[in-house]
C-alpha cells in the first residue's frame, strides 16, 4: 500500500459530531487517510454507544458502521477548558464538520464565521436535517423523519396504507456521502486557491433530490407516485418473486430482455400477447402478467433461476440475508469484509466501498487502508491528539 491510496494523507478533519448524519461521511474522508478527530461529550460519549440490546453484549452496532479509522477525544463543551481546547484543535484543523442542531456552534463560537476569522482557509461543512435557514430550520429531524418529509417514504412499501421506511437509515448515510464529497471538492479549492468555505447539507435536500425521478414524473402527467412494494412504476417484470427455494429479484429492462426471458421460461406465447408486448403495456397489465409469471417461477430453485438468467444476459438477483451477505464470493473476491476482535470475538465487519485497481494482472482490487478499530471508550485517543495537533504550536511559540 503506498500514500497514493490514501489520497487525504496530511489532512486534518475535526469532528463535532453524532449518531450517522455526518459520523458516516467523515468515516469515508478518514478511509481516504485524513485524520479524523471525533469529538465526543463526557459520560456515554457519542449517544448511539448507548443503541444496544441485551443480546449484544454491550456493543453498539450503530456505533460500530460509522466510526473506523477515526482518533476520538472527550471534550466538555460547557467548561472553558474544553471549549478552549476545542478552539485550539480547530485553529489546527483543516476541515470542521459538526452535526449539531444549527446554531449550537454558534453560541459556543465554534461557528464558521468565528472560526474563519482566523482562518479564512477553513473548509466547514454543517449537516443538518432541514439546513441552516429557513422556517424548518429549527425542527429535529431523525432518518425516520427525513423519509417522511422528504417523500421517500410515500412511494416506499406495498401501498398506501402499508408504507414503510428503507432498512437502513439511507437518508442520513445519502446527506454524510454529499458532505464528505463536498468536503473533497472544497479541500481541491482550498489547495488551488488557498480558500475556505461553509458548506451547507440539509438531509431535506437531499431526500428531495433523489426523489427527482418521481417529481419529473408527476409534473408530466399529474399523477401522483404511489408505493409499489419492489415493482417499477415504468418497467415490468421488475420486482421481486417467489421461487421454491428462496426470493429473486428480475429486471427486464427492455423488449429484447422480455423475449428472451419468455423463451427461458418456456412460454414466447408470452411475448406475442398485445397486452405484454411493451413495457408500457405490461405495466398496465401488471397484475395480469404476473398471474402468468409466478407459477412459472413458484417451483424453480433460486439458484439454478438466477444463474440461467444472468448466463443468458438477463437482470436477475438473489435477495441475500446478512449470513448470505457475508459470504457473498464477491464480496471475498474484492475483500471487502475484514475481521476485528471486539468483546473477545472475532466479528466480521464490512469495509470501505472503493478499491484501488490492481495492476493489469496483478489479482483483486486492493482494500485501501487497515482499519484502526472505532475507539472502544470515548476519548480514548485524547492525550494522542493534543500532543500530535497542539504540541506544535506551543513548541513553535515557545
Amino acid at each position: 500500500m503506498t500514500t497514493t491510496d490514501r489520497p487525504l494523507e496530511g489532512v486534518r478533519v475535526l469532528s463535532f459530531e453524532h449518531a450517522w448524519a455526518a459520523p458516516y461521511g467523515t468515516m469515508m474522508l478518514a478511509d481516504m487517510g485524513a485524520d479524523v478527530v471525533k469529538v465526543e461529550p463526557p459520560g456515554v460519549g457519542d449517544h448511539v454507544r448507548a443503541w444496544t440490546r441485551n443480546d449484544l453484549q454491550g456493543l453498539s452496532p450503530h456505533f460500530l458502521a460509522v466510526n473506523r479509522n477515526k482518533r476520538s477525544v472527550v471534550l466538555d463543551l460547557k467548561t472553558p477548558d474544553g471549549l478552549a481546547t476545542a478552539r485550539g484543535l480547530a485553529a489546527r484543523a483543516d476541515v470542521v464538520v459538526e452535526n449539531f442542531s444549527p446554531g449550537s456552534l454558534d453560541r459556543l463560537g465554534l461557528d464558521y464565521a468565528t472560526l474563519s476569522e482566523a482562518d479564512p482557509a477553513l473548509v466547514y461543512c454543517s449537516v443538518s436535517g432541514f439546513g441552516t435557514s429557513g422556517p424548518y430550520r429549527d425542527r429535529r429531524a431523525y432518518d425516520l423523519l427525513i423519509q417522511a418529509e422528504g417523500g421517500l417514504m410515500s412511494v416506499t412499501g406495498e401501498g398506501p396504507d402499508q408504507l414503510a421506511k428503507v432498512g437502513v437509515p439511507v437518508v442520513d448515510i445519502m446527506a454524510a456521502m454529499v458532505a464528505a464529497f463536498s468536503v473533497v471538492c472544497a479541500v481541491r479549492d482550498r489547495e488551488r486557491h488557498g480558500r475556505g468555505r461553509h458548506i451547507d447539507v440539509a438531509m431535506l435536500d437531499v431526500a428531495a433530490s433523489v426523489m427527482a425521478f418521481n417529481v419529473f414524473s408527476h409534473g408530466i402527467s399529474g399523477v401522483v407516485p404511489q408505493p409499489l412494494g419492489t415493482a417499477h412504476p415504468l418497467l415490468a417484470p421488475y420486482e421481486i418473486y417467489p421461487t421454491r427455494t428462496g426470493p429473486v429479484a428480475i429486471a427486464i429492462l427492455t423488449e429484447a430482455h422480455w423475449a428472451v426471458f419468455c423463451t427461458l421460461l418456456g412460454r414466447p406465447d408470452l411475448r406475442d400477447r398485445p397486452e405484454f408486448a411493451t413495457a408500457p403495456m405490461r405495466v398496465e397489465n401488471r397484475d395480469r402478467l404476473n398471474e402468468q409469471l409466478r407459477p412459472l417461477l413458484a417451483d424453480r430453485d433460486q439458484g439454478e433461476l438466477v444463474d440461467t438468467l444472468a448466463r443468458h444476459g438477463l437482470a436477475c438477483a438473489r435477495v441475500n440475508d446478512v449470513p448470505a451477505l457475508v459470504e457473498h464470493p464477491q464480496l471475498a473476491h474484492r475483500n471487502f469484509f475484514s475481521s476485528w476482535e471486539l468483546a473477545g470475538r472475532q466479528m466480521v465487519a464490512p469495509g470501505a466501498p472503493w478499491r484501488a485497481v490492481a495492476e493489469a494482472g496483478g489479482g483483486p482490487p486492493v482494500a485501501p487502508v487497515a482499519d484502526r478499530l472505532p475507539a472502544e471508550r470515548p476519548g480514548q485517543d485524547t492525550d494522542a491528539v493534543l500532543r500530535d495537533w497542539l504540541a506544535p504550536a506551543a513548541e513553535t511559540t515557545a
